[in-house]
């Protein structure tokens, strides 16, 4: 039951309680409506962030593609210029070690003309090229004080590289007797005396290595610095490796 107004000093002090009663709905009604406001705007940046970040996922992804395919095309400009140029383990150039020519005639005489020589008999070759003509460069790269030093050596001709490459299995200097016997021992032929490998790239070569070291593996070796592989479990079958930055999974799986 309403309280009962006794006189006007009642009545006006009830009737200000009203107004200040509705002048507070009022002001709850107006910070209500802000807030509404408010949530309507924070919607709004919400979907604005959110197809802000659908686009720049997009364009991370088209970036990340636009990379891969640079950093491809990269190596392959790279593995195209080594691909002209072999590394050569275990020779000892005497004399002056920053004379290019004293480099390329030692390299020449000492570890490609017996395999020339042996391809020309073998009717493999039809003349033996001078090292004039089949060497561009020759230098020996850093390493440790007193071990031999890995020397590496670009041809005029991956024709005429390829031609070492292919018969240095059959003509290439060999280890002595010690050696021998004890490759003989283990089923296999001699060592060479000056290993000859491709000059790879820093990233061919650490995939080979990750391949060769893989359980699943039974060999893994390149041929004009594309990587090829057996596996044990089909042992007869040459497997080729796309990219050298694909994971283990894709390549062998």
């Amino acid at each position: 039951m309403p309280p009962k107004v006794k006189d006007d000093a009642d009545f006006k002090q009830l009737c200000e309680n009203v107004n200040t009663i509705i002048k507070q709905l009022s002001d709850q009604s107006t910070k209500l409506n802000e807030m509404e406001d408010l949530l309507r705007a924070t919607q709004e940046d919400n979907r604005r962030l959110r197809d802000e970040n659908t686009e720049l996922r997009t364009s991370l992804a088209q970036n990340s593609a636009e990379s891969e395919q640079l950093r491809s095309r990269m190596h392959s400009l790279e593995m195209h210029n080594r691909s002209y140029s072999v590394r050569i383990h275990k020779f000892k150039v005497t004399g002056d070690e920053s004379d290019l020519f004293n480099v390329r005639n030692q390299i020449y005489n000492g570890v490609f003309l017996p395999i020339l020589e042996g391809a020309k008999q073998a009717g493999k070759l039809d003349a033996v090229p001078g090292a004039a003509s089949l060497i561009e460069m020759a230098h020996v790269l850093p390493g440790k004080e007193g071990a031999t030093k890995p020397i590496i050596c670009r041809f005029f001709s991956r024709i005429l590289k390829g031609v070492i490459m292919t018969n240095k299995k059959d003509f290439a200097s060999r280890e002595g007797a010690g050696a021998a016997a004890t490759a003989a021992r283990q089923g296999r032929p001699p060592p060479m005396r000056y290993p000859i490998v491709e000059d790879l790239t820093k990233e061919t070569y650490r995939k080979m290595v990750e391949i060769g070291r893989d359980g699943r593996v039974a060999s893994c070796w390149s041929v004009g610095g594309h990587l090829r592989f057996r596996l044990n479990s089909d042992p007869n079958s040459v497997k080729k490796v796309v990219s050298v930055f694909d994971t283990m999974e894709e390549i062998l799986g």
